[in-house]
């Protein structure tokens, strides 16, 4: 009987774990719509509706002129704005209106603010959550990584040029790299069999260090590799000054990354490493479990990759609806709507079929350490 309750405690909390980081993941998209919400209202743009999640509604509530409603499914969400076509954002009613109040006879500075206020207030949430963060400290993650080396593998570059456990990198190739591991590995991976200059600070003095950087062959070419691994440490609370600046210089090294990162959308084997949205709902679940320090840790990460993503110049995303609204304040006319809406399902296409790409990447990580201990079941 004992057995049997523990198991249905196991369950309930793996459910709530799991409940939890989907209103997280829709927490965050909420507060994206917020943003081009508030904006809208603040230049008097009639909003019809504010939904967050998408399928039947659940719960729908009339207040003013907008009907807020929460659906069934809440990964995802919407804000239609009048005057504001977008293929596949509701059933936006108003989308073609051209009241004075409409987002189409809006001038161009109000019509940029209300795009940008999603990416701003995903960066707002970002930094006021690292700020948090480095007020009541972090606990040890793989999340947030020092460049400090504590493992260095066998017959790697690490070991052959004299490197040690403790060592921490500060630059390479006159680059600062003292505030991220990350950052280490993205230098060194293109430096296959190259040399590279390091700064290293040892025992409170820097060394300077001049290696051939090791290689690794795969798919795609071939990676260049230190043969270290990095220290996760815990991070120490600190007052709310020192958190402030250290959340601020941590939030712009992140979206630096974050830019960099994205480069990789154009590669083959980049597309290989990241993460789509099952592994992204994984790793949302896992940290939930962990504790609401690494979980709104996860969040202001994937904030500033929901911020930088709509960025990207695509008719589906923010960025693409910015680069409509320049071209038509620079040739004094709007795009035709079947121009855009070609436009616009062409990109559609292009991300469902990323979507169904990562996917199976994602699947196929999760299950590859089962399959491999049941072949090894197999074997024996």
């Amino acid at each position: 009987m004992d057995a049997y309750l523990a198991k249905i405690a196991l369950l309930l909390q793996q459910s709530f774990f799991i409940l939890l980081g989907f209103f997280g993941m829709g927490f965050l998209v909420g507060f994206h719509e917020l943003g081009h919400f508030l904006f809208a209202k603040l230049f008097k743009i009639r909003v019809p509706s504010f939904s967050l999640g998408f399928g039947p509604r659940l719960i729908s509530r009339k207040i003013g002129e907008t009907d807020f409603c929460l659906s069934l499914i809440p990964f995802g969400g919407y804000v239609e704005i009048a005057g504001s076509h977008e293929v596949g954002q509701g059933e936006q009613k108003d989308a073609f209106a051209t009241d004075p109040h409409s987002f189409a006879k809006k001038p161009y500075y109000q019509k940029l603010f209300v795009m940008f206020g999603g990416i701003l207030f995903n960066l707002f949430f970002a930094y006021a959550a690292m700020i948090l963060l480095f007020t009541t400290g972090i606990p040890q993650t793989p999340l947030i990584q020092t460049p400090v080396i504590a493992t260095i593998h066998e017959q790697s570059a690490a070991e052959e040029h004299g490197l040690r456990v403790g060592d921490r990198i500060v630059s390479i190739n006159d680059e600062d790299v003292s505030y991220s591991a990350q950052r280490v590995q993205q230098i060194i991976h293109p430096l296959a069999l190259k040399q590279a200059n390091l700064i290293i600070e040892r025992e409170g003095e820097a060394l300077a260090k001049t290696i051939t950087v090791g290689c690794r062959e795969t798919e795609s070419g071939p990676i260049g590799l230190l043969g270290v691994e990095f220290a996760c440490v815990p991070t120490p609370s600190h007052s709310f000054i020192d958190a402030f600046v250290l959340g601020i210089g941590a939030c712009n090294r992140w979206i630096k990354d974050t830019f960099v990162g994205f480069k990789l959308l154009f590669s083959r084997t980049g597309v290989k490493k990241i993460g789509g949205p099952i592994m992204i709902i994984a790793m949302t679940v896992q940290s939930a479990a962990k504790g609401w320090q690494i979980f709104l840790l996860l969040l202001a990460l994937i904030s500033i990759n929901l911020a930088v993503l709509n960025l990207i110049p695509l008719p589906i995303l923010d960025g693409g609806q910015i680069l409509f609204a320049t071209i038509e304040a620079v040739i004094r006319r709007p795009i035709p709507d079947k121009v855009r809406e070609y436009i616009a399902i062409g990109t559609w296409l292009m991300f469902i079929v990323l979507f169904i790409y990562l996917s199976i990447n994602d699947l196929s990580r999760l299950i590859s350490p089962y399959l491999g201990s049941i072949t090894q079941a197999f074997q024996r």
